[in-house]
C-alpha cells in the first residue's frame, strides 16, 4: 500500500524519528473494525494507524492498529516509539 491509496482517510500526520531518520504515521477513518478474524469483525466507523517506510518514502510499512474511538487512536499514535509531533 501506498500513502496516496489512503487518501480522504487521513484526519491527522504525525512525524516519528528514529536515530536521524524521520517518516510519517497516518491517522486515518476506516469502516472496518477486525476483530479475532472470525466472527468479531465488525463494519463500523472506526479509525486506524498506518506507517510509512522510512526508506521507501511513500509506501506504507505497518499498521499501528484499529480504534473505535478517536481518543483512543490518538493516544496510541503519540506513545508510539519515536512519535515527535503532529503536523497537522
Amino acid at each position: 500500500m501506498n500513502v496516496a491509496e489512503l487518501g480522504d482517510t487521513i484526519i491527522m500526520t504525525g512525524i516519528c524519528g528514529y536515530g536521524i531518520k524521520q517518516y510519517r504515521l497516518f491517522l486515518c477513518t476506516s469502516t472496518f473494525l477486525p476483530g479475532t478474524g472470525d466472527y468479531e469483525d465488525q463494519e463500523i466507523d472506526c479509525y486506524c494507524i498506518w506507517i510509512e517506510d522510512m526508506i521507501n518514502v511513500g509506501n506504507i510499512c505497518a499498521g499501528a492498529g484499529y480504534y473505535e474511538h478517536l481518543s483512543d487512536a490518538i493516544h496510541a499514535a503519540e506513545s508510539s516509539a519515536g512519535f515527535e509531533r503532529w503536523i497537522n
